[in-house]
């Protein structure tokens, strides 16, 4: 490996800041628009998870993007969250991107390749200079001044270029995944959809009886599942040290592109078990604040904050609950309140109007269904292990630890 040499990242390019003045009535018509959350989720720009906004001429002029730009997020709720970084490797016209963002434009490419900037910006080496940086009390921000003041050390651009290589193998491999499910989900959708809304599942010949397939009835939620709310065991959290119990919070659900959860940020004191449930895993819960009505399927034990909904007894399997609260979702949250959260209190939950299929189709159902989720699960944990192995290896080679060879 080539020997690293020392920069200052605002010797490489330049820093400039988002579009701010946007009106409701501009959301959802214009041109193409990067936003907060596609910066803070990917190293690599998202495309097809850009939005559109209408944006002033000038805005569009002065606030554009380009091919190679790195964007950093502005600010978060938590220190070693702030100026979390994603690069546009690819041509997209009339590109803008949020305020709450700030644009950092490359001199050029012949020290740094926006490719290894990818992986760059989120190795923890960097990370850790950032948090050191960060300020706040509330929210956390880091200026454009520090930022710039961040030394890095890099190799010469074929070594990066082999090293950029190297982990966007793994990222493609997680990326395939990741659209793998997102199929499966989608059949798994269309599949209920057709059974239990559309009345088209095998062997039925049509007859309703009062508008519903004979054997069938109307019932509410809270006469099939037992309803149960989590706990808030505060003082006695393991905010840091990965020991004690696991802690489902609502800020574990990153995405809906999976419907497992395979691990907790934060752990509690085993005497909090007294305040809240263990849950196996293979249980489903249900968010029920923040950002309500999302269903997850444990995949390893876990306490739940009360910002969940749990189901320790039901006529359905989970396969079936699950996608039957992804068809409720909307009118779920719409009868939700709360003047600062939306709750979805268990009563609102319980009395729910379902339709109950027939104990025949949903033993059939779930036969249909299970080995579509067995699948969705081997390939959530291929991510991680994927996710694993790059996230080890990517300090790794950023350091100089790993040598590659040169082409």
């Amino acid at each position: 490996m080539s020997e690293l040499k020392k920069y200052k990242l605002g010797e490489l390019g330049s820093f400039f800041g988002g579009v701010t003045s946007i009106k409701k009535e501009d959301y959802g018509h214009g041109t193409p628009f990067l936003p907060y959350k596609n910066v803070y989720k990917n190293s690599k720009v998202k495309i097809n998870e850009l939005e559109l906004m209408n944006v002033r001429p000038l805005d569009l002029e002065r606030r554009s993007a380009k091919y190679g730009d790195i964007f950093f997020t502005a600010s978060s709720e938590t220190p070693d969250e702030v100026a979390m970084s994603s690069v546009l490797l690819d041509e997209v016209e009339n590109l803008t991107f949020n305020g709450f963002c700030k644009r950092f434009r490359l001199k050029d490419f012949n020290t740094l390749l926006p490719e290894y900037a990818r992986y760059l910006f989120r190795d923890i080496s960097f990370r850790n200079e950032v948090y050191q940086r960060a300020t706040g009390d509330i929210r956390f921000n880091i200026s454009q001044e520090s930022l710039a003041n961040i030394e890095i050390e890099i190799p010469d651009t074929a070594t990066q270029k082999q090293i950029a290589q190297i982990l966007n193998s793994l990222d493609d491999k997680i990326e395939l995944n990741l659209q793998m499910n997102q199929t499966l989900e989608a059949m798994a959708q269309t599949i209920f959809k057709e059974w239990f809304v559309n009345f088209n599942f095998p062997g039925f010949d049509g007859e309703l009886v009062d508008g519903l397939p004979k054997g069938w009835r109307m019932g509410k939620l809270g006469e099939c599942v037992t309803i149960k709310r989590g706990g808030s065991p505060r003082p006695i959290q393991e905010f840091l040290a990965k020991k004690g119990l696991r802690w489902l919070k609502i800020s574990d659900v990153t995405s809906l592109q999976t419907p497992f959860i395979l691990e907790t940020k934060e752990y509690i004191k085993e005497e909090g078990l007294s305040k809240t449930t263990l849950l196996k895993s293979g249980s489903l819960v249900l968010s029920n604040s923040a950002t309500p009505g999302i269903p997850k399927i444990l995949h390893v034990d876990s306490c739940i904050h009360d910002g969940w909904l749990h189901f320790p007894n039901s006529i359905f399997s989970n396969e079936f609950l699950y996608l039957k609260f992804l068809e409720l979702r909307r009118e779920l949250v719409q009868k939700a309140n709360g003047s600062i959260f939306t709750n979805l209190k268990t009563d609102i939950v319980r009395d729910f109007d379902i339709i109950i299929p027939g104990e025949n189709i949903l033993t059939e159902f779930d036969n249909v269904m299970k080995p579509i989720f067995k699948k969705l699960l081997e390939n959530t944990l291929q991510i991680k292990a994927l996710i694993q192995t790059r996230d080890t290896l990517l300090p790794k080679l950023m350091s100089g630890n790993i040598a590659v060879m040169n082409a």
